[in-house]
């Protein structure tokens, strides 16, 4: 097995590694799963600038929901190219017994300004570093990412090289300030719900119109938790508001989920 992953590995430009926080899967006890996960992640991985970590993870999620019938549509806020709803994609193909409602938000522009007064040093700093304002601003950040996560990214992926049924895509194309109001209600109950918006404001409005749409046992990921303050902020508020004790699993240095009781 060792001699089969590792140089899968090394071609999606990741590393094996010992140390604490590993790129690429351990080169021991490598099951099955863990080499068509690293199949499937070989078809999105130009389409996302996620970690193995958090792709291995996802693949798992959401062929545990296939598997135990966890009800309800995939959601993402905040796609880039779609490589991280594709592997969801590709996990209903291999384990769901019929499709599932795929739901992406995202401005398929870039992401907006973060806002100074909450969302950290970081943010402001890597904001300024691109030529950007730090007030908040519902625009989109220029020169922040290689390239901006354009619709028609996300189409070719998942209807073109995925192959999924485009009846079953849903893009909700605009600010989640603006279309999370508007388009919550189409969702329906969720089981898997990803959030990629970063900051504070966009992390905030997405828990408030969709956590209470994720049924029992299904997943809310964070992919920021761990990187910016302000997503940070907006999750711990919520969740002391509402009085959610749920543990809020490690992936990475960055990435956290939560399985909804």
């Amino acid at each position: 097995m060792k001699s089969l992953i590792k140089p899968l590995v090394n071609s999606l430009g990741y590393e094996i590694s010992r140390k604490a926080e590993k790129s690429g899967p351990d080169d021991a006890g490598v099951s099955d799963f863990d080499l068509e996960a690293l199949e499937k992640i070989q078809v999105v991985h130009q389409h996302t600038m996620l970690p193995y970590s958090r792709l291995y993870s996802l693949y798992d999620q959401a062929a545990y929901c296939e598997a135990a019938g966890i009800a309800g549509s995939f959601v993402e806020c905040g796609t880039w190219k779609g490589g991280a709803v594709g592997l969801m994609a590709l996990a209903n193909l291999a384990y769901g017994k019929v499709p599932r409602h795929l739901h992406l938000f995202d401005s398929f522009e870039s992401i907006p300004e973060p806002d100074e007064a909450v969302d950290g040093t970081k943010a402001v700093n890597q904001a300024r570093a691109a030529g950007a304002g730090t007030l908040g601003r519902l625009v989109p950040l220029t020169n922040f990412y290689e390239s901006p996560g354009a619709l028609q990214s996300n189409r070719d992926l998942l209807e073109n090289i995925i192959g999924y049924a485009p009846d079953y895509l849903h893009y909700h194309k605009g600010w989640f300030q603006d279309t999370l109001p508007r388009d919550a209600g189409e969702v329906g109950e969720i089981a898997i719900l990803r959030l990629d918006g970063d900051w504070y404001a966009s992390t905030r409005v997405c828990l408030e119109h969709l956590y209470h749409r994720v049924v029992s046992g299904g997943f809310v990921i964070i992919d920021d938790y761990g990187c910016y303050e302000g997503c940070k902020k907006a999750v711990d508020e919520f969740m002391d508001r509402e009085g959610i004790r749920s543990y809020l699993h490690r992936i990475d240095n960055e990435g956290r989920y939560l399985i909804k009781s």
